[in-house]
């Protein structure tokens, strides 16, 4: 029975141990390299002032074609999702989603 225990053991570390290894064609993100990531989404339409409320976190700007810029330089993928589903439950038109990428 203790011989059965070691090579589950055994199996656990050759498993952990080869996770570790890096794989060929990745590159490693150095620290210098950390990004901080952001989204960038364009609504038809300018906005009036009552509907910022409804974008907290987001930095909202109307652009001069009429357009709606929201931006956000620090948002999870969750919040993100949670942006989106207000532009469609609100039947804003949304014209692109953009990921932007800053080196910190």
């Amino acid at each position: 029975m203790t011989k059965g225990t070691q090579n589950n053991s055994n199996k656990q570390e050759n498993a952990s141990s080869q996770l570790k290894k890096p794989v060929d064609g990745v590159e490693v993100t150095r620290p210098s390299q950390v990004t901080s990531d952001g989204y960038e989404i364009k609504i038809k339409d300018h906005l009036e002032t009552y509907w910022f409320e409804w974008f907290k976190g987001w930095s909202i700007t109307n652009l001069e074609n009429g357009e709606v810029l929201l931006s956000s330089s620090k948002i999870d993928q969750s919040a993100l999702h949670g942006a989106l589903n207000k532009i469609s439950n609100l039947n804003l038109t949304l014209l692109s989603v953009t990921r932007v990428s800053e080196k910190k």
